[in-house]
């Protein structure tokens, strides 16, 4: 069980009943918030599916609903995988890919 609190990040309990916090990520400039649950949920479910334990998992959905933030549009920026991946491990966000699907959606709408 997770509870996502914004900008005060999320808690919950883990695979081992083991109460956990996560802060939020915090060095993002935040444009738009419209879709961050959406994306926080699926993105916890592709945790889920790939056999992640909740904390982990938790921590890959809050830094894909942090990047999702960064740019206008609830569909528009929601990073791919390698994207999230590098700005877990660096804090770096690599907007190229974001950037490119934020373009396609501006242009088809």
């Amino acid at each position: 069980m997770v509870f996502t609190l914004g900008v005060k990040g999320c808690l919950g309990i883990d695979n081992n009943d083991k109460y956990f916090t996560l802060p939020a990520f915090r060095n993002i400039s935040v444009v738009d918030t419209t879709g961050a649950g959406d994306v926080f949920h699926g993105a916890f479910i592709f945790g889920l599916l790939q056999g992640w334990d909740v904390k982990k998992t938790s921590k890959f959905s809050s830094a894909v609903s942090a990047l999702k933030c960064t740019r206008l549009g609830g569909r528009a920026a929601i990073p791919d995988y390698d994207t999230v991946q590098k700005f877990i491990k660096t804090g770096n966000i690599d907007y190229t890919e974001i950037d490119k699907r934020v373009a396609f959606y501006r242009e088809a709408c």
